[in-house]
């Protein structure tokens, strides 16, 4: 199996080069109701891709679903029960489901830089009407600034993935994936740089008391995975975050409105290149409708992934957590809001003074030249693992 920190997102660029151009992959797995069960897995040719379906999908998700993690809470004893229908038996209808926020309906951008998985996870169902697994439409994008991939690759996609799990046959599942892979190989081929990566105005709405809040957390429980950290054992981390509503949906320079989950996906992968180790993966997920995303850091378990169908009275943001934040942390929140951007973005990382990581983080995310000189295994991979 391969070792998380030293391999995860990282294998296929060895293979491809630093240097060499764009490549992309598209997968799909998961529940589907042109097979009685899980449906066959189409295209999942990388060990990434493997790696990802085990981590998301067979670890994830279906741990949370045997182990009754989603299952809801019991009726006190002694109080009418209705019976409850099956939904087991119920035929899949996005009306029929819960509610938006807790259903199937996710963005997921897992990136390090040099690789990318960006992917859909939609609501679903199995030929015999069972509706608890997702369909899973996944792209790993090899050599390619996160800025061009969300903007060029999120729109295919996600019009690939509502596509298949709409279709009726199998061959036209497979048939929907080979020819959007095609379509995106051809636009990654046809991207060109992003020296201002970030929109106008995109910035998520945090006041000076979540941002306190926030940095608590990441002193707290993120100090292990700063730049230039050595952790020895380093632990998986769950935050919550405040998505950017509103302001996400500023129209491009050819009129396009781009879609709300993947602009948040952007401003909150570029703002933790800026405070965290560039080489640490990073997984981000976004409900589609609600007013959060889900950050995880590090080797995820199971568990890390009960925030996909948690909503936000069970598992509130950390802007919306009244930890009692020290002052020395309100005088270092201070100091960087101070020196923030336009886009509320950090001059430096909470951890280190300088040398300044906003300009860093920036290149990472635009520009090609910016992606190679940070895809160099860093001091953190080498210490630990030679």
């Amino acid at each position: 199996m391969p070792d998380f920190f030293k391999d995860f997102l990282h294998q296929e660029l060895v293979e491809h080069g630093r240097n060499a151009p764009p490549t992309v992959h598209l997968a799909a797995f998961g529940k589907h109701p042109a097979w009685n069960d899980h449906m066959e897995d189409i295209n999942l040719n990388t060990l990434t891709l493997l790696e990802a379906k085990r981590y998301i999908y067979l670890q994830g998700i279906s741990g949370n679903i045997d182990s009754g993690a989603w299952n809801p809470p019991a009726a006190p004893v002694g109080a009418s029960q209705a019976t409850p229908s099956d939904s087991a038996l119920q035929p899949f209808s996005p009306s029929a489901l819960s509610s938006p926020a807790l259903s199937f309906n996710h963005w997921l951008l897992w990136h390090r830089p040099g690789e990318i998985l960006l992917g859909r996870l939609l609501a679903s169902t199995d030929g015999k009407g069972r509706t608890r697994y997702p369909f899973v439409v996944l792209a790993h994008i090899i050599n390619l600034p996160l800025a061009s991939a969300l903007e060029t690759c999120a729109p295919l996609i996600d019009e690939a993935a509502r596509q298949a799990r709409e279709a009726t046959t199998p061959d036209a599942v497979r048939q929907i994936i080979v020819q959007t892979r095609s379509r995106l190989a051809a636009a990654v081929e046809a991207t060109a740089d992003s020296p201002s990566p970030l929109p106008p105005g995109l910035r998520p709405a945090i006041d000076p008391v979540g941002w306190t809040r926030l940095y608590h957390v990441i002193e707290n429980q993120l100090h292990q995975y700063g730049p230039g950290a050595r952790p020895e054992h380093p632990s998986c981390r769950h935050l919550r975050l405040p998505s950017a509503p509103g302001t996400a949906r500023v129209p491009r320079a050819d009129g396009v409105v781009p879609d709300a989950a993947p602009q948040n996906l952007l401003w909150w992968a570029t703002y933790w290149l800026t405070q965290l180790d560039t080489q640490i993966p990073l997984l981000l997920i976004a409900p589609e409708t609600a007013a959060w995303l889900d950050l995880i850091v590090g080797e995820p378990a199971s568990q890390h992934f009960r925030c996909l169908l948690v909503d936000s009275g069970a598992l509130p943001t950390v802007t919306d957590t009244p930890y009692s934040v020290p002052s020395h942390i309100e005088q270092a929140t201070n100091e960087l809001l101070l020196n923030a951007d336009e886009s509320a973005l950090p001059a430096r990382s909470l951890f280190h003074l300088k040398p300044p990581t906003r300009d860093t983080a920036l290149a990472i995310i635009g520009t090609r030249d910016g992606l190679a000189k940070a895809t160099r295994p860093p001091g953190l991979l080498k210490k630990l693992f030679g």
